[in-house]
């Protein structure tokens, strides 16, 4: 039920104002990133918000859309694989500009790297699994050029293998040693 008086926002409306505060936007998936179209498939890929698609936003009113800040420059992008209270962090380095926007665009273009989580990041990954109660997630943050860490989600199944593999982590025996702990 509306209120008297009250003014209906639109989506696009919504968007724009988003924009205008907080700059240059990305858009991503929010669940399956195939979509089926013109008789076959195509991947889906978070992608930076072009001025022109901000000025008309056809489409934005039909279905759900995840609209995030454009975190940019960066020097790289890091997974952080948390399983209790052990820690995987890896630096994921692009090499292409498609990387840069999205790794999961571009793999052959990527570089991994195993690194440490700032203290003030730690404690904040833990506060939110305890928060949550959740035993596991894969975080995502964006690292500047600054070394600033800027989250930008967690993930509750997000994928751990290839990092494990790439990088000789034992994620695998962490999530074991957790489900049989007493």
């Amino acid at each position: 039920m509306r209120s008297a008086g009250a003014a209906r926002v639109w989506p696009t409306d919504a968007v724009r104002r988003f924009a205008a505060v907080f700059g240059e936007l990305i858009v991503k998936p929010l669940a399956e990133s195939v979509v089926y179209e013109s008789g076959g498939e195509a991947l889906v890929y978070t992608r930076r918000v072009t001025a022109a698609e901000l000025e008309s936003l056809d489409g934005v009113e039909s279905t759900a859309h995840l609209f995030q800040q454009c975190v940019w420059p960066k020097r790289f992008e890091a997974r952080v694989t948390a399983v209790g209270d052990r820690l995987f962090p890896v630096a994921i380095h692009a090499s292409s500009e498609k990387a840069q926007v999205d790794w999961r665009a571009d793999y052959g273009a990527l570089r991994y790297e195993v690194i440490d989580v700032p203290d003030r990041v730690r404690a904040g990954i833990a506060r939110y699994l305890h928060a949550a109660g959740l035993a596991f997630s894969a975080f995502d943050f964006v690292v500047g050029p600054d070394g600033a860490w800027t989250c930008l989600e967690a993930n509750a199944i997000g994928a751990w293998g290839w990092l494990a593999e790439e990088c000789g982590l034992p994620i695998a025996a962490a999530i074991a040693d957790e489900l049989t702990k007493e």
